[in-house]
Order: structure tokens, then C-alpha cells, then sequence
């Protein structure tokens, strides 16, 4: 059998969420709409060479790894945006200085922080729920001084101990009230998503830029009606002297909208992902699966295989994607905080810091039963309550999880892409069954033909060889786009990247993680 024969023979078939926005396409048309910035010394030396070559051939004749490409290039919602703030601000102070002197200063600082905060609130939708917050806590504030104007005014026709020791201590009950359900409130309604909020405040793929992604997506599927992925065929031996057939199945997505669908850790522009079947001795051993940087292994016996429609199994694996993070599972499943997945400090910080707030307001909440299950949580570990990740599993008073902690959406009810047969046979869950309402049914594009488009990649095309990042680069690194297939992700300090361990040794990926299995 040729290379792209045996791919084909165990080609997986993939099973997606019901809300997923984003299937695996071509490099292509992905390049055609991006944009390529330098991010280091290196990168910006590099950057006007070969400028007027198409981007796919261009980027892989780039030699260094500090570049990075920017998918959504739309004004307002990108870091050039503050730049042409600063530069314009700058002129505006100068002019105003040299024609009104401190007054035209003064006016164009103003003029200068409203558009600095229009900008800000102008790039992600989320960043909005801050105006309705803060008027609350300005509310309260002016609650909370009443007394103190009172105390200087005092009420006509009141006696002093009337007002001291009736109406205040009864106004502060109420006050006191009216904080905790309206910080609730804040809480429950205005930030839901609380360390997503701040992660969108720091990342360059924020709230907004996913759904531009998903348009630009869309457009494109206009002309690009079919999956692609980019299968490698690898043949190694062993020192048992066993014969390894490795094919690799690399996807490409234009974005992963994780915090966005299912309140994931992260979003980035680009998103590479693979699934792996081994043959060993010619016969199917195994197929690993990339998670989160990460991966996990199956048995061939164990993995779910398509029908025909006889019912007959074939040696197509099905493969889960999850929601938003397209990472990949050999079942449908829903997890909640991946224990693969190895956020950062800032992140881990957010969502204990999040559980320690919600777990407060279970404390000092009027609600007797919401009270009762934060001091019985206290009583049951005082020493660790306070420990990152120790109120995971806590619930409210209605049976939510008080820490919001990301989930994998694996559910595989969505498009399903691959060998046709007997489809309703394979597992699935619900996918709405785990998000709100406006999530699981929001508006996606699907694939008219759902037939995979194959793409050896064993000639290594030009932009396999690209060393930079698959997305815009955030302040987050865990917001940033991905490296290639073939790069590892960047270090600081760092002279070059180094090759992926499952492409420059896919033996060495299965013994790792079948030891990490054991």
C-alpha cells in the first residue's frame, strides 16, 4: 500500500460538540488572510525579506522563531490600535500645549483617557459587564456614607437616640442586606465568567476577536467545503527489532475559542492538534492522542471504531474533539479542570481566587442552607480550605459548582467528519446538558461535505518548516498562538526552537506515554 493508501485505511473519524465553530481546514486560506510581525531582535531583522511572496511560501523560508501571525486584523480590536492612540495622543498634547498652553494640555488628556477607555471596551464584549459593577459599588459607597451626612444633619422632629439607636442600627441591617445580594448579584450576573474577564483583559485573543475568527472562518468555508488534515507516515524499528508504521493525522484549526464556549482556560488564534495510529508489525497497536500540549494513549482493542453499514467494525478510530480546545479523547466525555492541562500561575491564582470569593459569599449569605454548607466545608478541612484547588468540588444551594473551573466538552453530538456508516451507533452525550442555553445553541457554519480532504505531508511543504507562533502573541503565554507541528513551543532566552518529541521520535511520545498510563 502507498503512503496515502494506509493513511486512509485508518484515518480516524471525528466527532465534535454540538456549538463547535471551528473544524480542521487547510493552512492555506488561513495564511492568505494573516498578517506576520517580528517579536524579537532576530524577527524584525527578517522581516522584509521576501516580502512579496505569497505567506505560505514566505514563512517557511524564515529562519528565525520570533515571529508570530495575526489572524483578525480589524481596527480597535488589535494591539496596533494603542499604538496609533499613543502616537496620536502625543500630538494632541503637543498641539494643545502650543495653542491654549495648560488648558488645551488638560483638554486633550481628557480627550485622550475616554478614547484609551472607548478602545478598551471597544475590543471584547465581556469588558462591558465592568460599567453596571462599578455603578453598584458607587451606589453603595454613597449608601454607605448616608449615616455620616446624617450625623452632621441631624433629622428635624427626631430625637438623637431615635436616630442612633432605632433608625441607624436598623439602616445598617438593611445595608448590610442590600451588599452581600448585590455583590451576589455582581457576582452571578455581571462577572459569571470572573477569571475569564481578566484573562480577555490581558490577551490579544480576547471575547471579540474569537467571533471575528468564527466569521472569518465561515467566509472562507464558502469556498473550502471540506476537512482537511495533514496525515505523515513514519517508519522506525525498535532494539527488539519490531517494525513501527506511525501514521499521524496533524489538524489544523483557525482558533481556539475554549474560554469562550465552555469557559476554558485560554483562547488562541491557530490551534494544532494530532491523532497518531501505530502499527506494530504491520498490525494496529495503538492510538495516541494530543491533549492540551500533552497526549494520552489507547489500546487498539480498546478504542471505538466505526460501522459500515452491515454493523461490521473498521479501522476507523472515532475521535472526541473537545469543545473550543479541540483536544482529543478516545470517548465522549465531560471533565471538568483537566488534569493535563498545566495552566499558568496568573490562571491558577484566578480560579482559587474565584472559589475563595464565591465560598465568602456562601458564608456570609441570609440563606441558611447556603451558610450551613460553607461552615461545614470549613469544618471538614480548616487546615487546607484555603489550598489551591480545595473548594473544586464544593456545590451552592442549588447544586452549582462554586468554583468555575474550565470544562472539556468531548460530547461528540455535533458534525461528525470521516468514514460513513452506521453513525448513530457511536456514543455521545449532550452537550447542552453541561452549558447554558445561549452557548450550546449558538450559531455555527458547518461542513457541507463531510468527507476528510488528505494532504501528505511526508515532503514536508514550505510552511512546515515556519518556527513562529500560529497566532498573535499575547501578554499570557498560554494566550498566544501555537508553534507548527513539527516546533516545540519557544522558551524565554531561548536561541532556537527544538522539534516535537512525537515528530522527531514518535517511539519515544508512545513509550512516555504509555509509562505516564501505568
Amino acid at each position: 500500500m502507498t503512503d496515502l493508501e494506509l493513511l486512509e485505511r485508518y484515518e480516524p473519524v471525528m466527532r465534535f460538540a454540538k456549538s463547535e465553530r471551528f473544524f480542521p481546514m487547510a493552512v492555506e486560506p488561513y495564511l492568505e488572510r494573516c498578517l506576520i510581525f517580528p517579536s524579537g531582535p532576530m524577527g524584525a531583522a527578517e522581516a522584509l525579506s521576501h516580502i512579496h511572496e505569497p505567506m505560505a511560501e514566505r514563512i517557511g523560508k524564515l529562519k528565525s522563531h520570533e515571529h508570530f501571525l495575526r489572524f483578525v486584523n480589524k481596527p480597535l480590536f488589535d494591539f496596533d490600535a494603542w499604538i496609533w492612540w499613543g502616537a496620536l495622543s502625543a500630538l494632541a498634547l503637543g498641539a494643545g500645549w502650543f495653542t491654549l498652553g495648560l488648558t488645551g494640555l488638560e483638554i486633550a488628556i481628557g480627550v485622550s483617557l475616554i478614547a484609551a477607555l472607548v478602545i478598551f471596551m471597544a475590543a471584547s464584549p465581556i469588558r462591558l459587564r465592568i460599567i453596571p459593577a462599578v455603578l453598584a459599588v458607587i451606589v453603595f459607597l454613597v449608601l454607605g456614607f448616608a449615616p455620616i451626612w446624617l450625623f452632621l444633619n441631624p433629622m428635624p422632629y427626631v430625637s438623637i437616640a431615635i436616630e442612633y439607636l432605632v433608625l441607624l442600627p436598623i439602616y445598617l441591617l438593611l445595608l448590610f442586606i442590600w451588599l452581600v445580594n448585590i455583590l451576589r448579584w455582581i457576582i452571578e450576573r455581571i462577572l459569571p465568567e470572573g477569571p475569564g474577564l481578566v484573562m480577555d483583559m490581558l490577551s490579544q485573543a480576547t471575547e471579540r476577536i474569537a467571533r471575528e475568527a468564527y466569521y472569518q472562518y465561515a467566509d472562507i468555508l464558502k469556498k473550502h467545503h471540506q476537512a482537511v488534515y495533514y496525515g505523515r507516515v513514519v517508519r522506525e524499528e525498535d532494539e527488539a527489532e519490531n517494525l513501527w508504521t506511525v501514521l499521524q493525522y496533524h489538524f489544523f484549526y483557525a482558533f481556539n475559542d475554549w474560554r469562550l464556549a465552555a469557559n476554558g482556560f485560554n483562547h488562541h488564534e491557530g490551534d494544532w492538534e494530532m491523532a497518531a495510529v501505530y502499527l506494530k508489525n504491520g498490525e494496529p497497536y495503538a492510538v495516541l492522542l494530543s491533549q492540551h500540549g500533552a497526549g494520552n494513549i489507547e489500546r487498539w482493542e480498546n478504542v471505538i471504531k466505526a460501522r459500515d453499514r452491515d454493523g461490521k467494525e473498521t479501522t476507523h478510530p472515532v475521535i472526541y474533539a473537545a469543545l473550543g480546545s479541540h483536544a482529543n479523547y478516545s470517548r465522549p466525555e465531560v471533565i471538568r479542570s483537566p488534569g493535563m492541562y498545566k495552566p499558568g500561575k496568573l490562571q491558577r491564582f484566578l480560579f482559587w481566587f474565584d472559589g475563595l470569593i464565591h465560598y465568602l459569599f456562601l458564608l456570609l449569605n441570609p440563606n441558611q442552607k447556603a451558610r450551613q454548607i460553607a461552615i461545614e466545608e470549613f469544618r471538614a478541612r480548616p487546615a487546607h480550605f484555603l489550598a489551591e484547588g480545595a473548594l473544586s468540588e464544593l456545590k451552592d444551594e442549588f447544586d452549582r459548582y462554586v468554583v468555575r473551573l474550565p470544562m472539556e466538552i468531548a460530547t461528540g453530538d455535533g458534525l461528525r467528519i470521516g468514514f460513513q456508516g452506521r453513525n448513530s451507533e457511536e456514543p455521545m452525550e449532550r452537550s447542552e446538558n453541561f452549558l447554558k442555553r445561549v452557548m450550546s445553541e449558538r450559531r455555527t457554519t458547518l461542513l457541507p461535505n463531510r468527507e476528510w480532504k488528505r494532504v501528505l505531508l511526508n515532503s514536508e511543504p514550505g510552511w512546515v518548516q515556519y518556527k513562529g507562533l500560529w497566532g498573535v502573541k499575547s501578554l499570557l503565554g498560554e494566550e498566544s498562538g501555537p508553534p507548527g507541528p513539527k516546533w516545540s513551543k519557544p522558551k524565554k532566552k531561548q536561541a532556537d526552537v527544538t522539534r516535537r518529541v512525537r515528530w522527531e521520535k514518535p517511539l519515544d511520545w508512545l513509550m512516555e506515554l504509555e509509562n505516564n498510563k501505568h
